[in-house]
């Protein structure tokens, strides 16, 4: 069926609704970006692709294409400062002793993956137990992005205008629907228009964004036989990010478009989960109450402490011994000697439970290679088993490439020890794996039809009343009117777990007014893990929003078609009555019902 929603689906389509900019506002659990093409550019460029470049707090002189998500306010919700200025700024205030009234927020994107019951005015609480909407940090860092952009363009010369410019930001795949939607809420209240904005699928970004690179390398006389993008080319892409690791997997049909052969899955496994790791031994050879300490009251060593833990994890290769080296914050130093009454020198370390393992000199603590890959291990056996388990299904007969992206895919451990799990496939990770769904994001926008169809992840349906059929229904949503048996709770499916949906493809239902003067009519929708769940009752039903249906008119033969789309980056819904005119129906998939 055709969707009755309109779609910015092509360059064409990007044209007419007058853009002439995509850009990508790439908020990950650690890192965010912003990436952006000028549509001009894209039919014969379509890798010329801007990242900005922020300062880092190493230097002026310094830049990176990525900046910590981390959020500065004030205790009164004003904005301060965001991604390494927010570092900077926050360590000053700490080291002066003058923080007291501002918050620090790091992390927050976890709480959208974590929480099943996501709500609008969700909560998330800082280190220091101050809280904070969710929904208003992401809108201060989306607005404060979104201005960056603007101001750079301005600096460049660039007279493209914000009316023409489409705003594409990034959601991990296996979020659910309120949480999807709840990014979008927040990037409207960023001040991005509705009509200018785009989600995009991370994995399926970065699969887009690999995708040109293998084409434009199998154009040229030196491309690598091994991994050549053609039609019937299934592959797992797996996007290695800071708090979850999103798998999504493709298979290349007509004209280099992608669909999905399996509906995207993954898990709360991220890099981040080895930097948790690493901290523990530190604890545990410290002292609980060092680290405390150090984090309570030297907030900037600690902050520099973890920078240390995270570019560690990139090169946790070591040296020829495969030790790594971490340099610790003067002040750990002192902390601990304060703590302890001793003075943490190599000494000490010999009568720890790590003798012969770790090596102390001044502020230098150097690792032992079986330390290391212990952080590691956990994290690696997840991601492990979940592949094994995804490629022993049916539909991932025939894969042969294995595809990393994502900031967790430039660590030296997972570099090295992936294609050893999986000799027997082709495993490939692009130049700067960290930017590839950024810069995909930015693909996407400019041409989403390179999608052609998407498979649904649960199965979706509304819960409706009928007759009553005796020797099938379950007596206790038996129900009377008028004498007549009828049966309630029963499942209406609409989408079913694994079926595939064409871009803009829907499904109808019909809505039927049961009193003569609403003018509303709520409707709950369900999801189930299960193909053909019998009842909305059923355990592996949940309850996940309404639909809200205007019903224009009076009396009860009153009718409106409702059209779902399912086959997009979220579900999208519209309504028509009998004379074809267009009624509003609002779709809520948050927990404030």
């Amino acid at each position: 069926m055709a969707c009755a929603s309109s779609v910015l689906g092509s360059f064409s389509n990007l044209q007419t609704e007058g853009i002439q900019l995509v850009v990508a506002l790439d908020v990950g659990t650690t890192h965010a970006g912003i990436a952006w093409s000028l549509c001009s550019d894209f039919e014969k460029y379509p890798l010329r692709i801007t990242s900005l470049q922020w300062p880092t707090n190493v230097g002026a002189a310094q830049t990176a294409y990525k900046t910590p998500s981390v959020l500065l306010v004030k205790s009164n919700g004003e904005f301060v400062a965001f991604g390494y200025d927010a570092e900077e700024k926050y360590s000053e205030l700490a080291n002066d002793d003058a923080h007291y009234g501002y918050y620090f927020f790091k992390d927050f994107k976890m709480a959208l993956y974590e929480n099943e019951k996501l709500r609008s005015d969700h909560l998330f609480v800082d280190a220091e137990g101050h809280a904070m909407k969710t929904k208003d940090i992401f809108g201060h860092i989306i607005r404060y992005m979104k201005q960056r952009l603007l101001d750079d363009l301005k600096t460049r010369g660039n007279t493209v205008k914000e009316d023409n410019i489409l705003w594409v930001v990034t959601v991990p795949a296996i979020w659910n629907d309120g949480a999807k939607q709840f990014m979008r809420e927040a990037a409207l209240a960023a001040g991005i228009s509705e009509k200018r904005l785009r989600l995009a699928l991370e994995p399926e970004a970065a699969s887009i964004y690999t995708r040109e690179i293998l084409l434009e390398r199998s154009s040229t006389d030196d491309q690598e036989e091994s991994l050549v993008f053609k039609q019937g080319m299934k592959y797992i892409v797996i996007d290695l990010g800071g708090g979850t690791i999103d798998f999504t997997l493709k298979e290349v049909v007509d004209d280099n478009t992608i669909k999905d052969f399996h509906q995207a899955t993954g898990g709360p496994w991220g890099g981040r989960t080895v930097n948790r790791m690493i901290l523990d031994f530190l604890e545990d050879l410290l002292g609980k109450d060092v680290l405390e300490e150090l984090k309570t009251n030297h907030k900037s060593s600690w902050l520099e402490l973890e920078r240390e833990v995270e570019l560690k994890k990139k090169n946790a290769k070591g040296d020829k011994d495969g030790r790594i080296l971490i340099q610790m914050p003067g002040e750990l130093l002192d902390v601990f000697e304060k703590k302890t009454g001793k003075k943490l020198i190599n000494s000490t370390a010999f009568e720890s439970k790590y003798a012969g393992k770790i090596d102390i000199k001044g502020k230098k603590l150097r690792i032992d290679k079986c330390i290391v890959e212990s952080c590691f291990k956990k994290c690696l056996e997840d991601i492990i088993q979940h592949t094994k388990g995804i490629l022993e299904k049916p539909e991932a007969k025939g894969t042969q490439y294995i595809i990393l992206v994502g900031g967790f895919a430039e660590s030296e451990y997972m570099k090295t020890e992936m294609p050893k799990a999986f000799e027997d496939f082709k495993v490939f990770i692009p130049d700067e794996p960290w930017l590839a769904v950024m810069r995909g994001a930015v693909m996407f926008g400019q041409r989403p039809s390179v999608v052609e169809s998407r498979i649904a992840r649960y199965t979706y349906g509304i819960a409706t009343i009928r007759f009553f059929l005796k020797d099938f229904d379950n007596p206790k949503h038996r129900i009377y009117e008028d004498n007549v048996p009828y049966c309630r709770n029963v499942f209406d499916k609409l989408a079913e777990v694994g079926q595939s949906f064409r871009l803009g493809e829907t499904v109808t239902t019909e809505v039927f007014a049961h009193k003569e003067f609403m003018s509303k009519m709520k409707v709950k929708v369900f999801r189930s893990t299960e193909k053909d769940p019998r009842y909305v009752t059923d355990e592996s039903c949940t309850a996940i929003g309404e639909m809200l249906v205007a019903m224009p008119g009076y009396g009860r033969d009153r009718k409106v078609t409702v059209s779902l789309c399912f086959g997009e980056e979220e579900i999208t819904c519209s309504g028509i009555n009998e004379s074809n005119e267009s009624v509003h129906v609002k779709l809520n998939l948050l927990a404030d019902n």
